[in-house]
C-alpha cells in the first residue's frame, strides 16, 4: 500500500511540477532586469536596416484594430502593433527562428533534424512558439506568434505591453496541423503576425530553461514532500484505528 501510494505521490507531483514548467513566466523576469528601450516610428526610419520586432512598441507605430487594418498591411514591410480584444492558444508550435534546426551531440556532432512543426496541449518548448489566435476589435481574427511574456500580458488586458511585430508567411506544415482550430474561428492562415525579438530569445534561452526548470524541480520536491507527510499521517489514524 505504502510503495503504490509513493508511486502515486511522484507522478501527481510531476504532472504539477510540469504545469508548473509551463506557465512560470521567466521570460518576464530576466526582461524586468532588462528592459529593451521602447522603439517608435522615428527610431525605424532612421534605422532601416535593423529588425525592431518583438520591441516594446512606442510613438508612432501603426495599430491594426480591424481586419481592413490588416489586410491593408505590407507583408514583410510594415511594423504594425496589433490591438486585441482576446487571445487563444493553439496547440501548434513552429521551430523557433532563432533555434538550432538540428539536435547536437555532446561531441558537437550533428544529428537527426527537430520537427519543423509539433503540437502540445501546454507550453512546455522553449525552442518552440506557439501560435496564437487574437480577437481584433471589429470581431475579425488573424493568427499570431508572441512570446509568452507578450501572451500572458495580452490575456490580462496591458495594452501597453504590446510589441512591434510584422506580418510574415509561414510554412504549409503548420498551416496544415492548425487547418481545424483555423476553420473552427474562421481565421485565415495565410500570414501571422510575428512579434518575437528574435536576438534577444537566442541570447537568453538557455537563461528561460535554466529558470523554469529550477522553480519545477523545487516546486516538486516540496509539493512531494507535504503530500507524503499528509499520507503518512493518513495511514498512522488508519492504523490506530
Amino acid at each position: 500500500m505504502k510503495k503504490v501510494l509513493d508511486f502515486v505521490i511522484v507522478i501527481v507531483s510531476l504532472a504539477a511540477a510540469t504545469f508548473v514548467f509551463a506557465g512560470f513566466n521567466m521570460e518576464g523576469i530576466l526582461l524586468k532586469m532588462n528592459q529593451p528601450e521602447t522603439i517608435g516610428s522615428k527610431e525605424i526610419e532612421a534605422n532601416p536596416g535593423t529588425v525592431y520586432m518583438g520591441y516594446p512598441a512606442g510613438e508612432g507605430i501603426p495599430e491594426v484594430r480591424s481586419q481592413s487594418e490588416w489586410e491593408e498591411t505590407l507583408n514583410d514591410v510594415d511594423y504594425v502593433k496589433v490591438i486585441p480584444k482576446s487571445l487563444k492558444k493553439t496547440n501548434v508550435y513552429s521551430l523557433a527562428e532563432w533555434a538550432d534546426p538540428f539536435r547536437r551531440r555532446r561531441n558537437g556532432a550533428v544529428g537527426k533534424q527537430k520537427p519543423a512543426v509539433r503540437q502540445s496541449p501546454i507550453d512546455v518548448f522553449v525552442e518552440y512558439i506557439p501560435y496564437y489566435i487574437l480577437e481584433l476589435e471589429d470581431g475579425s481574427k488573424i493568427l499570431a506568434q508572441v512570446s509568452q511574456n507578450t501572451a500572458k500580458a495580452l490575456e490580462k488586458g496591458e495594452s501597453e505591453a504590446i510589441p512591434i511585430g510584422r506580418k510574415h508567411g509561414f510554412s504549409q506544415g503548420a498551416k496544415n496541423m492548425l487547418s481545424d482550430i483555423c476553420e473552427e474561428n474562421q481565421v485565415s492562415t495565410e500570414y501571422v503576425w510575428y512579434a518575437i525579438d528574435n536576438e534577444w530569445q537566442k541570447k537568453n534561452s538557455f537563461g528561460i530553461l535554466i529558470g523554469k526548470a529550477a522553480v519545477a524541480v523545487v516546486f516538486f520536491f516540496v509539493l512531494a514532500v507535504i503530500l507524503e507527510l499528509v499520507a503518512d499521517k493518513l495511514l498512522g489514524k488508519r492504523k490506530e484505528s
